[in-house]
C-alpha cells in the first residue's frame, strides 16, 4: 500500500502552464507532459478513498 502525501503542486504547476500556452497558441504538448510525468493528474483522484481491500469474486 502506497502513502499519499501532500499536493501534487509540480505537476498541477505545469498543467496550468500548458492550459495558459494552450490558450496562447504557444506549444504545450512539453508541459502536458511534464505535468503528467510529475503527477498533476492525480488532484482528480485525490477525492476517492478507497479501503485497499479487494473481493475476490
Amino acid at each position: 500500500m502506497t502513502a499519499r502525501k501532500g499536493f501534487p503542486a509540480v505537476g498541477v504547476l505545469f498543467l496550468v502552464l500548458a492550459l495558459v500556452m494552450f490558450l496562447k497558441g504557444d506549444d504545450w504538448v512539453v508541459w502536458l507532459i511534464l505535468g503528467i510525468v510529475f503527477g498533476g493528474l492525480g488532484i482528480f483522484s485525490r477525492g476517492k478513498k478507497t479501503d485497499g481491500a479487494i473481493d475476490g469474486n
